[in-house]
C-alpha cells in the first residue's frame, strides 16, 4: 500500500529551522537533510563570519569559490587580530598584516549589516584593502571597534563618516598617534565629511580608554541627524564634561536609556553650571549611574558625595521614567552615610515618578554585610518606597 507523499510548506520548514539559529550541529544536520532545507540552514550557518588569522581567510576564500551564494548569507563580519610581541617602544604589536588578504573577498559580501574590527591598525592597511572596506561600509548599520588604531584623529573622523547607514556605534579603546588639526574648523573638510551620508545613530557606546570628545564633537556637527535612543558612556575627560551635556541636549526627547559613569569625577564648575542637565530628555525611560566608588571619591560643595548624581536626578523632566539604578563600590556599610540620601529620596519620590523601579547594585569589600546594607539603604528611602519599588543587590 502506497502512502501519499506529503510536502511541507517551505515557510513552515524555514520557521522550524529558524529556531535552530544558534545550534551549529543541528544546522549542519539540517543542511544535509535535503535540498529544500539547505538555503535556510546555510543562511544561519554563515550569517556570522569571524576571521582571526591568515588561515581563516584562505579557508573562507576557498569556501566562497566552491559555493559563491554563501557570500549573500553573511550579515556580520568580524576581523579580530591578535598581538604578536612588542614594538621597540614596548607597546603591544598587532599581527594584522593578514587583513589585507580580505580585500578580494569584501566586494562579494554585499549584504553585511554588522562589522567588527579588533586590534587592527587602519593606517597600516593597504590602499586597496581600505578601498574594499569602503564599499562594505555603505550598508553597515552596526559597528564594533575594539583597540583599532589610526594615524591621526582626523583619520578617525574620516573613517566614521564613511558609514552613511550607521545606527549603532561601539567605540572601545580606539586610539590614534597624533592629534591633527580639528577638521571641524575647516569648512571644506567639514563639507567633505557631511557629504558622506545622513546616518541616524540610535545607539552609542563610548568607553574610557578612548577619547570620547572626538566622537561627541563629530556627532554634534550633525544635530539634525541625531536619533540617539541609547547612550552608554564612561567619561574620563574631567575638563570637558560640557560635551556630555551638549550631547544630551542634542539627543532631546529621542533618548530613552542613559548609562553614565565618570571615573575621574565631575568638576565643581560642571555641577554649578548645570552642564549635565537632563531637562531636554523628556522621553527618558531608564537612567543608570555607574562606577560610584565611595572609597575613591572626595566631596565638594558639601559633605555629600556625587553631587552630579543628585543634580542630574533633579533635572529629570521625563514622565516616562520607569527605572533608575545605581552601582556603588564601598568598603563598609558606614560609607553609605556619605551620600545625600535626603535629596535622593526627595527626587525619587516626585509624584510623576509613581511606580518607579529603583535598583542599587552594591559591591562591598567585606563579606557578610548584605543584611546591613539593605537595611541602611531601605531606611534612607522611606518616602520613595511609598510610591515605587526598591531593589537592592549585593555583589
Amino acid at each position: 500500500m502506497k502512502f501519499p507523499r506529503v510536502t511541507l510548506p517551505p515557510e513552515l520548514c524555514d520557521e522550524t529551522i529558524d529556531y535552530l539559529w544558534d545550534d551549529i550541529e543541528s544546522l549542519r544536520a539540517c543542511s544535509l537533510t535535503c535540498k529544500a532545507w539547505l538555503p535556510s540552514s546555510r543562511y544561519h550557518l554563515f550569517r556570522n563570519v569571524r576571521l582571526r588569522h591568515a588561515d581563516d581567510v584562505v579557508r573562507f576564500r576557498m569556501l566562497l569559490a566552491s559555493a559563491p551564494s554563501i557570500a549573500l548569507c553573511v550579515r556580520k563580519l568580524s576581523l579580530s587580530a591578535d598581538y604578536d610581541g612588542a614594538t621597540p617602544e614596548g607597546a603591544a604589536q598587532e599581527d594584522d598584516a593578514w587583513v589585507n588578504g580580505t580585500a578580494e573577498l569584501l566586494p562579494l559580501l554585499s549584504h553585511i549589516t554588522t562589522l567588527g574590527l579588533a586590534r587592527v591598525r587602519w593606517h597600516a592597511l593597504s590602499e586597496q584593502t581600505r578601498a574594499a572596506f569602503a564599499g562594505v561600509f555603505k550598508s553597515v548599520r552596526q559597528l564594533f571597534l575594539f583597540e583599532v588604531s589610526f594615524d591621526a584623529s582626523r583619520d578617525v573622523i574620516a573613517f566614521l563618516s564613511g558609514f552613511p547607514a550607521l545606527q549603532e556605534l561601539y567605540f572601545q579603546a580606539v586610539s590614534w598617534k597624533d592629534d591633527s588639526p580639528s577638521p571641524f574648523e575647516d569648512p571644506n573638510a567639514l563639507q567633505e565629511f557631511s557629504e558622506a551620508g545622513s546616518m541616524h545613530l540610535s545607539y552609542l557606546f563610548l568607553d574610557p580608554k578612548s577619547s570620547p570628545t572626538l566622537v561627541t564633537e563629530w556627532l554634534l556637527k550633525h544635530p539634525e541627524e541625531q536619533r540617539l535612543r541609547t547612550i552608554q558612556l564612561c567619561w574620563r575627560e574631567l575638563e570637558n564634561t560640557q560635551a556630555v551635556g551638549d550631547l544630551l541636549q542634542a539627543s532631546g526627547s529621542s533618548l530613552e536609556s542613559l548609562q553614565v559613569e565618570f571615573p575621574a569625577g565631575v568638576s565643581e564648575d560642571a555641577v554649578l553650571q548645570n552642564q549635565l542637565s537632563l531637562a531636554h530628555n523628556t522621553g527618558l525611560r531608564a537612567l543608570h549611574f555607574g562606577g560610584l566608588d565611595v572609597r575613591a571619591s572626595h566631596a565638594f560643595l558639601s559633605h555629600r558625595l556625587f553631587p552630579w548624581v543628585t543634580a542630574m536626578l533633579s533635572q529629570v523632566r521625563s514622565r516616562h521614567l520607569q527605572e533608575v539604578s545605581f552601582s556603588l563600590d564601598i568598603a563598609s556599610v558606614s560609607d553609605l552615610v556619605a551620600l545625600d540620601w535626603a535629596r535622593i529620596d526627595r527626587d525619587l519620590s516626585r509624584a510623576e515618578f509613581h511606580g518607579l523601579m529603583v535598583m542599587f547594585y552594591v559591591s562591598c569589600e567585606r563579606d557578610g554585610l548584605e543584611k546591613e546594607i539593605r537595611e541602611e539603604i531601605s531606611s534612607r528611602l522611606g518616602g520613595f518606597q511609598q510610591r515605587g519599588t526598591l531593589c537592592i543587590s549585593c555583589i
